[in-house]
């Protein structure tokens, strides 16, 4: 069987840095999907709140396919999708690039992407920085990450300490991969345990869910919300929940997807619930009285489980 460790990518020492460096320094923002900046005396009523990531190994077959679109797409997707966690309104975005060599046009075209998607979101592209790394960066390659800066009205703040026994949880459907775990998708394609046709749908862009997310936040009917990325369903749903809560889930309930059908194949399932998404992309944690309410604005949404 297949897993994430032995394609050089370990979750669990990644989360064991994490925990010593937030014990260590007192850095309780290292939880959340994004940090928190409160300064009472220049923002009355307000708080600032930033976040970065990257989009992994899934850019390296989306520069092979000169696709410069879903890599600023997903750019936007993993920085806002976890913004809108916590309830923040995007406010300006800035880039880092590590290149081999400017040669093409295909990091240019990113930027203009770039600045394109994210002014549908009414979010400004300040700027960035574009290093030539040789020596690091392998040729004809290039690595891209995102810095995104937004804010919160107090009163509008998602606190997952608010989250009680009871409280249900509401899926959103993703669009397939998504931006995590490409390291083993793209291992299991090498060794043709994957076809070309199904590798290639697993490179369209990650779902963005940040306007359903304000939305719902806009109508106060949420407590908690979490982005379905690296870790998982569960990692993902425990940073959303006060920690004496457990989680009782009904995988059942997900609607299956082909890439998620063929890769249980070929890698243990507790592996595929610790790496991928599995079909859900985003998850709202609310009163149970809210269900009707948040799924007449996402009809999509369902049912995924409840806390205890």
């Amino acid at each position: 069987m297949y897993n994430y460790k032995n394609t050089g990518v370990d979750i669990d020492k990644a989360d064991e840095i994490i925990k010593n460096i937030s014990s260590k320094f007192n850095l309780d923002n290292l939880k959340n999907f994004a940090g928190i900046y409160c300064n009472n005396e220049l923002f009355k009523g307000y708080n600032l709140i930033s976040c970065t990531d990257g989009i992994g190994s899934k850019i390296i077959p989306l520069i092979e396919k000169n696709d410069p679109y879903t890599i600023a797409s997903d750019l936007c997707a993993m920085n806002l999708n976890d913004l809108a966690t916590l309830g923040a309104k995007a406010l300006f975005f800035l880039d880092y690039i590590a290149v081999n060599k400017l040669e093409g046009d295909i990091v240019q075209k990113t930027i203009e992407n770039l600045k394109i998607i994210l002014s549908k979101y009414n979010c400004a592209l300040l700027g960035g920085e574009i290093s030539e790394l040789p020596d690091l960066i392998k040729e004809k390659y290039f690595d891209i990450a995102g810095f995104l800066v937004g804010y919160y009205k107090k009163e509008d703040f998602l606190d997952k300490n608010n989250t009680k026994k009871g409280d249900i949880i509401l899926a959103l459907p993703s669009s397939g991969i998504h931006s995590n775990g490409f390291s083993l998708i793209r291992k299991l394609y090498q060794d043709k345990k994957i076809s070309k046709e199904l590798f290639n749908s697993t490179l369209k862009p990650t779902k963005i869910y940040y306007d359903t997310a304000l939305k719902i936040n806009a109508k106060k009917l949420a407590k908690s919300m979490a982005n379905i990325t690296g870790g998982g369903i569960f990692n993902n749903l425990k940073r959303a929940i006060k920690g004496d809560l457990e989680l009782s889930l009904d995988m059942s309930s997900i609607k299956k997807q082909e890439i998620f059908e063929v890769i249980k194949k070929f890698v243990d399932i507790d592996e595929c619930y610790k790496v991928f998404n599995m079909g859900v992309g985003f998850c709202i944690i609310a009163d149970k009285n809210n269900a009707d309410l948040i799924q007449k604005i996402v009809p999509e949404a369902f049912i995924l489980g409840e806390l205890k």
